[in-house]
């Protein structure tokens, strides 16, 4: 059972399904984050940034940037 729902594309505002919008042509999915975080636009938008610029380094290998993501969830109690 989920402690909070995300927002469904229907509910979301034009920020959020042009994001979700993106993230599908992209990715194929809309991840839970994505959606959880669009109850807070300035969240959404500042996890969106900062997502695109860590696909964007190329000084740090891919693998070592999943490796520091997932540390960061565990050490911040995600659920997962």
């Amino acid at each position: 059972m989920d402690r909070v729902r995300g927002v469904s594309p229907a509910g979301a505002g034009w920020v959020a399904k042009w994001i979700y919008r993106e993230l599908k042509k992209k990715i194929g999915l809309v991840p839970r984050s994505k959606m959880l975080s669009a109850h807070h636009t300035p969240s959404l938008i500042a996890s969106s940034w900062m997502d695109a610029i860590n696909a964007g380094a190329r000084t740090v290998p891919t693998v070592l940037q999943e490796l520091a993501q997932l540390k960061v969830a565990m050490m911040a109690g995600c659920p997962f």
